[in-house]
Order: structure tokens, then sequence, then C-alpha cells
């Protein structure tokens, strides 16, 4: 399992950082998980096809985890070099297909290509998981917009969480139990925390509950960023800390 980190920030603009997309690579098939601003041409700078994509994956329906769909979807039926006949896959939380609706509606014509497209709700509560080429992936609710859910996938590598955007939630560290990698968003100091988003203290807890090999901190706010991380987060938790930077490629 191969996974980039495209986008690490947030809705605030900086040169170095684009809005959240995480690309996985496994079983043959690109997943992508969010797709905020700038995430297609970030997957060109980190040597990743966008008209490779098999899987889109959302975990909640802000503009800074979405908003490149539409770019996406424009360039594969517009941009790509040759046609494309395989499926391309669209999943997200309840309501995502109220919500593909809308974004259908807006603009449909001229994203929507002649490929096989499938549209899948999933909801809040995982009660089946989805078998995918890579691995099994599930899902549970986090705590940030009424819709949001986590993601994680087991393959034959280990297993690898997505939290999205959330603060403390009960329900992404069971999600998270064992898991090898926590790709966990880190967005405020400890001292001024946001409802709906987590600290460094807020990783650590969720990383040593879940009993997580790794942690990589995502969805960085300027004041997060300026502050050392790996130290703030290693208070509470005795695990690797990675700090994400867009294009940071690892694997399980």
């Amino acid at each position: 399992m191969e996974i980039t980190v495209v986008g690490s920030g947030t809705v605030v603009p900086r040169p170095e950082r684009r809005q959240s997309c995480v690309v996985v690579e496994a079983g043959g098939e690109t997943l992508v998980f969010d797709l905020g601003s700038g995430a297609v041409r970030g997957m060109l700078r980190a040597d990743l096809d966008p008209f490779a994509v098999d899987r889109v994956f959302v975990t909640h329906f802000h503009p800074d985890h979405t908003v490149d769909l539409v770019s996406l979807l424009f360039s594969m039926k517009y941009g790509a070099h040759e046609e494309r006949n395989r499926p391309l896959h669209l999943t997200g939380p309840e309501p995502f297909e109220r919500f593909w609706s809308s974004v259908t509606e807006v603009w449909g014509e001229w994203m929507v290509g002649d490929y096989p497209m499938e549209v899948t709700e999933l909801s809040h509560v995982c009660a089946s998981p989805l078998e995918l080429p890579g691995g099994r992936l599930s899902w549970a609710p986090a705590e940030h917009r009424p819709e949001s859910i986590a993601y994680r996938l087991d393959s034959e590598d280990g297993s690898f969480v997505y939290t999205g955007d959330t603060e403390y939630s009960e329900s992404v560290v069971e999600l998270s139990r064992g898991a090898h990698t926590m790709l966990i968003e880190c967005s405020f100091p400890d001292e001024s925390p946001v409802p709906g988003h987590l600290t460094p203290g807020g990783v650590a807890r969720m990383a040593s509950e879940a009993g997580v090999g790794r942690v990589v901190l995502t969805h960085l706010y300027p004041a997060a960023e300026a502050l050392d991380l790996p130290a703030e987060v290693g208070r509470g938790y005795g695990g690797e800390v990675i700090v994400a930077r867009d294009g940071l490629k690892f694997s399980l």
C-alpha cells in the first residue's frame, strides 16, 4: 500500500500546502480520499496520474475537501489523451446522493463523462465494509460536520486510517484500533482549540487510546504548523510522529 499526501493544508491559502487530499495505491487501483483545491495539479507534482483514479472517497462536504472533484471530472472528460472506458466510483457519507445531485445540477453536462460512473452513499454506521481489490474499507462517524466520517483500509500490508476533519471522537478511536498508520488532522494549538478540530494533545489522546503505531499529521493551520509538533504530540503518545508536507509518500 503506497500513500501520498497530495494536500496537507486548510482553508488558509498557503503556497506550500494545498487543501486536503490523500492518494492510496493498493490492489492495482488508485484511491483518492478528499479533493480540496489544488488536488488535481498536486497529483501531477507528486508524479501521480489524475486520469488513473479508480475511486474517490469523500469524508464530508466542505469545499476544502470536495471542490476539486469538479476539476477532476472536467479534466477526465475533456483533458485526457485517451477515452476512459473503465468505471469511476464516487463514494461519500449520507446524504452524498443529495450532494452529488446538487453538483450535477450545476456542472453535469460539462463534467459527467460517457464512462461508467457508480455513486455510492454510505450510512454513518458501517454495517458491512466494502471489499476492494486493495483491501477492506470500513468507516465511522467523525466529530466535525453531521455527515463527517473517517475511513480505514485494511490490507495484507497493514491498516491505514484517514480521519478527515474531527475533534476527539470515540468512534474514530474504535475505528483506528491497532492500525499501523493514522493520517490525522492537527489543526490548532492546545491553547486555542476550535470545535470540530484536533490539537496536538487531542491527536496524542486518540492515537494512544487506539494503539496505532504511527501518526502522520495533516490539515495544518499556520498556528499549529509553527509548533514543534512531534514534541507536542510526543508528550502524550509514544509512537512515531511525522508532519505531512505536500507530496509526502510513505508505505505500509
